[in-house]
């Protein structure tokens, strides 16, 4: 209870209510009210950054705060992640530039403590938090060139905190090459995570089920099989009774988003189904079913609009310089969405480029089957991830 405690109060500042037991009688818990301030970040004003799918499903246990650094790290990474994106990066590429790595070849990043949303009271309980993520195990997902997955299991990063009570604290986060490597690889795709939005969450499964969802958005629906959601949030030995998962994970998470959507502090939010594979009536199900509802807000309404646009675009390319016929064309369009329609104009341009220099003798299939192959690996995070014996 006493961990649980400091956990709240790094996230703010708490009362205490002076509670009398009675001798002999049950302990009843107070029922739990969590209100959402309205000093929070609205949406159109949100942070939204790059986060890789391997991120996104890496399982761990962290708390609220370990969380947010993690994101925060994710933040530092932006550039890097864009530049992946803009093909100025890669690992055919130089991944990493040189004063980008320490003389031992690990990264380091520098965390300054107000970045992180504690109150400056409760810095000793960072320090800890931060100290603890140098042995919390981790296990993150990746997929070698020939498609076959793992899991790679390690810690996040080695912490450097120092000692000196200076005014600007902060801590020195150092990352190992191949850790920083799969922080930054998009093999498994990618999607748009709000800063600001989990940095509201009070609950830390709400911070790891918004990640989830966020990556499923543009679908509006997903389908995971329970014991993977389990292993992702590390719950796969807690919560054994179903109903106990749904009461202390599923429903409180559902809760907290569905509240910060509806006062505009949230894009999106979600409710699940149970569904059972083998006729049963009750208990723990076989998979999870996720519908994802958008939060109607005007840069949502934005967004669509731009989608709809750079749809528009997307088609006249594909009739004018590639063959392709207004019916075939248009449905090849509707499956671009904002986040992929840079990398999609880019691979019609390097196209281009080669059917100018080489005969093609049938632009549109080429040209369909290479666009194909790109929007499926973007379209589909992996939510399964093969175990290494």
């Amino acid at each position: 209870m006493a961990k649980a405690n400091n956990k709240k109060e790094m996230t703010g500042k708490t009362t205490t209510k002076k509670t009398i037991r009675k001798r002999g009688a049950k302990a009843q818990k107070a029922p739990v009210k969590r209100g959402i301030s309205n000093d929070l970040i609205p949406i159109e004003e949100e942070t939204w950054l790059l986060q890789p799918i391997a991120v996104t499903m890496m399982r761990h246990d962290y708390s609220l705060i370990q969380v947010r650094i993690l994101v925060s790290i994710v933040e530092s990474l932006q550039s890097i992640l864009h530049g992946i994106l803009n093909n100025k990066r890669g690992f055919q590429l130089d991944l990493f530039q040189t004063d980008e790595l320490d003389e031992d070849g690990r990264m380091p990043i520098k965390l300054p403590f107000k970045e992180l949303g504690v109150d400056p009271n409760h810095y000793p309980q960072l320090r800890n938090s931060l100290k603890m993520l140098a042995s919390i195990p981790v296990e993150i997902p990746y997929k070698t060139a020939e498609g076959r997955k793992y899991t790679k299991a390690t810690n996040l990063c080695d912490v450097y905190i120092p000692e000196d009570r200076s005014y600007n604290k902060y801590a020195i986060l150092k990352l190992d090459h191949t850790v920083a490597e799969r922080l930054v690889s998009l093999d498994f795709g990618y999607h748009r995570l709000g800063k600001q939005i989990v940095f509201a969450c009070k609950n830390r499964y709400t911070q790891r089920i918004y990640m989830f969802i966020e990556s499923w958005v543009e679908k509006g629906r997903t389908v995971i099989k329970t014991i993977d959601f389990r292993k992702m949030l590390r719950l796969e030995n807690n919560y054994k009774k179903f109903s106990d998962f749904c009461r202390r994970v599923l429903d409180p998470a559902m809760q907290e988003l569905k509240e910060l959507s509806e006062k505009g502090f949230c894009d999106c939010y979600f409710e699940y189904d149970k569904k059972y594979d083998h006729g049963q009536r009750g208990g723990e199900p076989d998979e999870l079913i996720f519908v994802i509802y958008r939060t109607k807000d005007k840069m949502n309404v934005q967004l669509q609009e731009m989608t709809q646009t750079q749809r528009r675009q997307f088609q006249q390319y594909l009739v004018q310089y590639f063959d392709f016929t207004p019916v075939n064309a248009q449905q090849m369009a509707d499956r671009i969405t904002a986040e992929t329609y840079q990398e999609a104009v880019q691979k019609l341009m390097s196209l281009r480029d080669r059917f100018a220099s080489s005969f093609v003798k049938d632009k549109a299939a080429y040209t369909f089957k290479s666009l194909d192959d790109l929007l499926k690996s973007k379209e589909i995070p992996n939510t399964v991830v093969e175990e290494v014996q």
